[in-house]
């Protein structure tokens, strides 16, 4: 467990420098051809490490199921919305924005699929990201 949070943290690291970095970007550039570029990137990057890992047929075992074209679409837009948003809120407030719809509706699908039992302490942790996205948000 020890090195799945520490992964998960490195995550969340790399993810607000990058939204920082997209939304710095986005005031001089259109957040989708930003979006793309860093898709073509990642295509790129992506690319070797499956060259060298000898793994093409593992890419193309997957990419013919059609639910791939609209999560690599929906990738695409996401990281352009980080953009646009952060560019004007800045990253810290688009982040906790973000991460506090990311756990409601993780904690609302959660309770649907009968994987919690939603109670007391669920809806004050939700009070209470809600209390620091308020607090993050606001302008000074």
């Amino acid at each position: 467990m020890g090195s799945a949070v520490g992964i998960a943290v490195g995550i969340g690291v790399a993810v607000a420098i990058q939204v920082a970095v997209v939304g710095q970007a986005s005031r001089v550039a259109h957040p989708l051809a930003i979006s793309f570029g860093l898709q073509i990137s990642g295509l790129l990057v992506g690319a070797v490490w499956i060259v060298h890992q000898r793994t093409w047929s593992d890419v193309w075992g997957l990419t013919v199921e059609w639910w791939w074209l609209p999560l690599g679409a929906l990738g695409w837009g996401i990281v352009a919305a980080l953009g646009f948003s952060a560019s004007r809120l800045g990253a810290s407030a688009t982040l906790a924005i973000v991460v506090a719809a990311q756990v409601l509706t993780a904690l609302g699908l959660d309770g649907l699929m009968s994987q919690v039992n939603l109670n007391f302490r669920h809806l004050l942790g939700i009070a209470l990201l809600v209390a620091g996205v308020v607090l993050i948000s606001a302008r000074s």
